[in-house]
């Protein structure tokens, strides 16, 4: 016996999926895509390795939790993705377009992805180290029709998945900025405006986990250092972004208070004129309103978004957070080409949202296996003929297998096939070969047959 056994575990962040939940996620997929398509984006892969400074430029938590590929030969340092965002931003920069030649990529150009992306994070629950990430993104323009399109391609998603109770909230990170003049932070000696602005932003965003109360004494704490970037604000800084936060009503309502309490500040002023332009499409496209919410509280963690931003979480399964969450990143592909490129984006959390419609009881797990037809084997003689009515079954477009359990007895032959619910079983022993033929036994309908052999693939036709 073996003395030094390993134990069959996996690391955690990472998970298995065995044939009932493959088929499930595969079948949730699928129809994801369809949506996709419909709004005609085109698909593409990028491989799930780049260039480690292709993905170090990102300066945010994620950012820092890179997966670092070890043992390359490679002359450059190699890492795991961590989204499909950033490796879209160097196709993009690299398949410039040539009117000429006619190649490389059009702009505007829609695209979408779908593939493991990898972050070294703290597993926990719908939060994973590897997880399958579902992108769609339009790249090459300005017009807010492109976030309006985005935004409508995430509630028709949630429609053909059957899903009713769910909201997309709906901000724009030029108002965020603008809370950076309204409450007056300065540049410091030895911190950027921006990086206390981004700070901000990030506290702004634990709204829901950590309150209002949390959220302001989080904005008034003493920076520990000369570079410590935290705000640092007054109490009456504090105060005009709370009345921000406390800002409630309809869309319409929302948008007015928010020009009142922003008055003549550009940056505001532009972002709230963008997101009134994206729900007048939003209505033109017969998005009901009770989906779309202005909620001035969305930040966004990810550093490279410029304008609306837009996260979708599931009404009863709220500790999930965002399942599908995107946005307006006009300087991303500026990193690699030096010119801006205007681009915009939503991403749907494939396995976050398939834990929370589980925890929900939304999954249906009835399909276990692919196999349309499984060939029960009675008669151990007869392996032959049985290979041959898959073949034929094959052939005429059905899944079909032949068991190949030792025991030959029909009790431990039928237990199997119900156990590895195929929708049909071929039943044939020393009778059926008899008169040469063979039951087709229904496992839906409990419906059994008795059909002719040469008549079998007729049968299922």
């Amino acid at each position: 016996m073996q003395s030094n056994k390993v134990k069959p575990e996996r690391p955690g962040g990472f998970i298995d999926f065995l044939p009932a939940d493959y088929l499930a996620r595969k079948k949730m997929l699928e129809t994801i895509e369809g949506v996709f398509f419909s709004f005609g984006f085109d698909p593409i892969e990028t491989p799930i390795i780049e260039f480690t400074k292709i993905l170090s430029g990102e300066t945010s938590e994620t950012g820092k939790n890179i997966f670092h590929v070890t043992g390359s030969e490679a002359d450059e340092s190699l890492s795991l993705r961590f989204d499909q965002t950033v490796p879209f931003a160097r196709l993009l920069a690299s398949n410039p377009y040539n009117a000429k030649k006619r190649k490389g990529i059009r702009l505007p150009w829609r695209r979408m992805a779908v593939g493991p992306v990898f972050r070294k994070e703290t597993p926990q629950s719908g939060r994973y180290r590897q997880f399958y990430q579902f992108d769609a993104d339009i790249a090459g323009t300005t017009s807010m029709m492109a976030d309006a399109e985005i935004l409508a391609m995430m509630y028709r998603t949630f429609e053909a998945l059957g899903i009713s109770k769910f909201v997309i909230r709906l901000n724009n990170r030029k108002i965020l900025n603008g809370l950076t003049d309204l409450v007056g932070i300065k540049e410091r000696e030895t911190v950027s405006k921006n990086d206390i602005t981004q700070e901000m932003m990030r506290i702004l965003d634990k709204l829901d986990k950590i309150g209002l109360d949390g959220v302001e004494a989080l904005l008034q704490e003493t920076p520990v250092n000369d570079f410590d970037p935290k705000p640092n604000l007054s109490p009456e800084d504090v105060q005009k972004i709370s009345r921000f936060l406390a800002i409630q009503g309809g869309n319409t309502e929302k948008i007015a208070q928010c020009k009142e309490l922003f008055n003549d500040i550009q940056q505001a002023a532009e972002g709230l004129a963008e997101l009134e332009e994206i729900l007048s499409c939003l209505e033109a496209m017969n998005i009901p309103e009770e989906y779309v919410s202005v909620d001035f509280s969305i930040a966004r963690g990810l550093d490279y978004y410029t304008g609306p931003v837009m996260e979708t979480s599931l009404s009863d399964a709220p500790e999930f957070g965002s399942v599908f969450s995107g946005g307006r990143y006009n300087d991303l592909v500026s990193r690699f080409t030096g010119n801006e490129l205007p681009a915009v984006g939503a991403s749907v959390g494939v396995d976050r949202l398939f834990a929370a419609l589980d925890h929900l009881d939304l999954i249906d797990r009835e399909k276990s296996t692919v196999t349309d037809v499984l060939v029960l084997r009675l008669e151990a003689g007869q392996d032959k003929a049985y290979i041959e009515m898959a073949d034929q079954l094959r052939r005429a477009g059905k899944n079909a297998e032949v068991s190949m359990l030792d025991d030959v007895t029909f009790k431990g032959q039928f237990n199997y096939a119900i156990s590895r619910n195929p929708h049909y079983m071929i039943i044939c022993g020393e009778d059926e070969f008899k008169k040469n033929t063979v039951q087709v036994k229904n496992l839906r309908t409990r419906e059994q047959v008795e059909v002719d052999q040469p008549e079998l693939v007729n049968y299922f036709k």
